[in-house]
Order: structure tokens, then sequence, then C-alpha cells
């Protein structure tokens, strides 16, 4: 059985230099996605709790929340400015209803909702009733954390850009003369 495994004391399966960064970066996703998966469902669990319904990830909403807790990460602050207004960067998406809680220094993903849990402003934007969607990313350096959660709306539908100038008086085309 041994040598299933190895091959003159050799791993089967190696892994070239090139292609350690590669390995790492997705194993890496594969782990952020399950507690991603696992957030969002703290988050719909505790919504539930209160009468109201889950919420889905949102591509678009992770990727803003990411560019906010790695700009405070890089900054070192934390502040919903620090990257650029929420209401700026919210926008492009389109939702008529968008809320942000942000952390710093807490460690796991269930501490820092419990931190937001307790506080009645964060606590709102959690049990939002009008929120479906979410998006949420965390970003370290030296040693602190922080955290972005986007809750939001589905984004509402373009508006169409044909605009009636004016129904009167109507006009009626007529040809003259023979086909």
């Amino acid at each position: 059985m041994h040598r299933l495994f190895m091959r003159d004391h050799a791993p089967l399966l190696s892994v070239s230099k090139e292609f350690k960064p590669w390995v790492a970066m997705i194993s890496f996703t594969l782990l952020a996605s399950a507690a991603w998966a696992d957030s969002q469902s703290e988050i719909s669990v505790y919504r539930k709790s209160h009468g109201l319904s889950a919420v889905t990830e949102d591509a678009k909403l992770s990727e803003l929340a990411r560019q906010q807790a790695n700009a405070m990460a890089e900054r070192r602050s934390m502040h919903h400015n620090v990257y650029a207004s929420f209401r700026s960067r919210i926008k492009p998406y389109g939702s008529p209803v968008a809320a942000e809680n942000l952390a710093m220094g807490t460690k796991t993903f269930g501490e820092t909702l419990a931190t937001w849990k307790s506080s009645s402003g964060h606590n709102a934007n959690l049990l939002n009733p009008n929120v479906t969607r979410m998006g949420l990313a965390s970003a370290s350096r030296d040693g602190t954390t922080y955290w972005a959660l986007i809750l939001a709306a589905p984004p509402e539908p373009p508006q169409s850009k044909v605009r009636v100038l004016s129904i009167f008086p109507p006009i009626i085309l007529m040809r003259l003369g023979t086909p």
C-alpha cells in the first residue's frame, strides 16, 4: 500500500514551483468560498429567526466589499469613505436600498457577526426587511483583520431611454400619387 502513494520515497503527485502559487490560490479560494457560504447561512438563520427572508451572496456586492476591505487594510483605517463614499461605490449596482457594516480587529466571522448584532445600527442593517443580497470580504494587515459586509435589495431594472415627447397633435401620414 505504501507504494501506491510513494515511488522510491518521492511523492507520486508533485507540484512544480511555477504551479505552487496557483495551487495555493485555488485552495484558498475553495476554503474562502466555504467560509462565505457559512457567513451567508449565519446571516440568513439570524434573519429568519426574526421572520425575515434569507440573503443570497451576490458577486458584484462581494467585489465591492472586497475593494472596501482591501482599502481599509491598506490604509489601516476603518471608515466607510476610505475607498470612496458608500453612495458612490454602491450606485453602479443599482439597488434602491443598501447598507454597509464594517468591523476591525475581530478574528473570525462569528466574532464579527456577534459584534454587529450587539450594535443597534449594524443590527438594523442585518435585519432590514428590504435586503435580500449580500457581499462579504475581509482583508488583513499587520495582524488586524478588516471586514466589510454590504447588504442590498436586488438592483432595479434599467430604465428605458425612450421618452414620449408628445401625443398631441396626432400625425397622419398619407401618400399621394399613383403607386
